[in-house]
């Protein structure tokens, strides 16, 4: 059964949301920092897909929105040569459940992967072709920033999607 909330009442919803950090993600203190120092609750836990995820009182959202966090394009790259099946299997899981996905990578940007700059012998073509195939395959969003904007983007697209899964009910 569908809920149906005013927009008073999603507003005040909404001051309850938490991030959940996934309890393997390793250095991750830039983004614990910035939602402390923002009044913004966290909480560890295992995700199944992806590093952060939100949630409101007991209702979680981890099986319908994740972000997966890169701290660079060489891990990214890596993602995509070495570790390609572990990553693509995790894409594939989440694809399944209908899931959105967003790819934040730090220290980056498109022009970095068009001029090579990187440590990788995955040509930027193909960095470049993969990043695109699979926003279109696995509901996926692309998004370059640097370390100290990932929690404020990261905070405020969980927030906003949030806002607008309750609206739809």
């Amino acid at each position: 059964m569908l809920t149906h909330y005013t927009d008073a009442e999603i507003k005040q919803k909404l001051k309850e949301l938490v991030v959940i950090a996934d309890s393997r993600e390793q250095v991750n203190d830039h983004l614990i920092t910035w939602l402390d120092k923002n009044h913004i609750q966290h909480k560890s836990r295992a995700l199944e897909t992806g590093d952060y995820s939100a949630m409101l009182g007991d209702t979680t959202f981890e099986d319908e929105v994740a972000f997966e966090r890169k701290a660079n394009l060489d891990e990214i790259a890596g993602n995509f040569t070495t570790g390609r099946e572990r990553f693509e299997r995790e894409m594939i899981r989440a694809k399944a459940r209908g899931m959105k996905l967003f790819l934040v990578v730090e220290n980056a940007t498109w022009t970095d992967i068009f001029l090579h700059n990187y440590r990788s012998r995955l040509e930027p073509k193909s960095l470049f072709a993969s990043l695109m195939s699979w926003q279109a395959e696995y509901n996926l969003t692309v998004i370059f920033c640097k370390p100290s904007e990932t929690a404020q983007i990261m905070y405020s697209t969980l927030y906003y999607w949030v806002r607008d899964r309750l609206k739809r009910g």
